[in-house]
């Protein structure tokens, strides 16, 4: 998969069609999977590509009320690769580019060669979110872009959406926060070398047998409740699971596996189990 920075898929739209959706794609969740789906269907005729956010703008824009994002860059790029997609756009967005209204921004996807357009049923863009998707479509005919509004993808009755993941992690429902992303849901860390040693290694652990590891997610992470959770640091196999602690944004595990190395690291968030006493 190709990574392009907005400027860059502009000034290379001269080639083969392309066929898109927009958004910031927090989670990669099963909603945003029909979207890609849709996008996918249009190869080999078409390059297919998704245009997403480097950095959510909702930290940018309203900071005080950002819960965090669901997965970090990284794992997100991870995600979209999986997916089998020819191309990943990244905006870094600005005060300049929150001023493009939605018919500009259309416009300028026209130039960088979109043909196929496709977007949730939510979606919205341009100043002041001043074009919804209904006005996307209309937009869109006039540009000669073909454009489609997918149906959501329903759980529980209601669409599956990123604020709606958010949520259910910030009230400690894994459970509903894996269904809904379609994959548990994962935190990266790091050992926080930063607090002192009779902290972060503490040699007491569960009943006084097991020293015990803190960790620090990184940040802008989106952390579950304070509480007693059950994990694995072996996302892959579903092994080395484990017991795990969270308090004041620091989670704490025994460190039988010996990670206590400093090094970044994946565990995930398999259920909340293991209820506070």
């Amino acid at each position: 998969m190709k990574i392009l920075d907005w400027d860059e898929f502009i000034k290379t739209g001269c080639g083969k069609p392309r066929a898109a959706s927009v958004g910031v794609f927090d989670g990669v969740h099963r909603g945003h999977q029909r979207l890609l789906n849709l996008v996918r269907a249009k190869t080999p005729s078409m390059e297919s590509c998704v245009v997403t956010f480097r950095e959510n703008p909702k930290r940018i824009l309203r900071p005080s009320s950002f819960k965090g994002s669901i997965f970090n860059l990284g794992k997100k790029l991870e995600i979209l690769e999986s997916e089998g997609l020819d191309t990943c756009v990244l905006i870094d967005f600005s005060s300049d580019f929150g001023t493009l209204s939605g018919a500009d921004f259309l416009g300028l996807l026209k130039k960088a060669g979109v043909s196929f357009l496709t977007v949730g049923p939510n979606f919205k863009c341009g100043y002041k979110m001043d074009t919804n998707a209904a006005a996307l479509v209309g937009l869109c005919g006039i540009l000669g872009i073909e454009a489609l509004v997918a149906e959501p993808v329903l759980y529980s009755g209601h669409p599956i959406s990123s604020t709606r993941i958010r949520n259910a992690i910030a009230e400690g429902r894994l459970s509903e926060a894996s269904d809904m992303l379609g994959r548990l849901y994962e935190i990266e860390y790091e050992v926080d070398q930063g607090l002192p040693d009779s902290v972060r290694n503490d040699p007491r652990g569960a009943g006084g047998e097991k020293a015990s590891l803190l960790l620090r997610p990184r940040q802008g992470s989106l952390l579950p409740p304070d509480g007693r959770y059950e994990i694995c640091l072996d996302s892959d196999e579903r092994s080395d699971c484990r017991e795990a602690s969270i308090t004041g944004g620091l989670i704490r595990i025994d460190d039988k596996a010996g990670r206590g190395s400093g090094r970044a690291a994946i565990m995930t968030m398999v259920s909340r189990e293991c209820k506070e006493k």
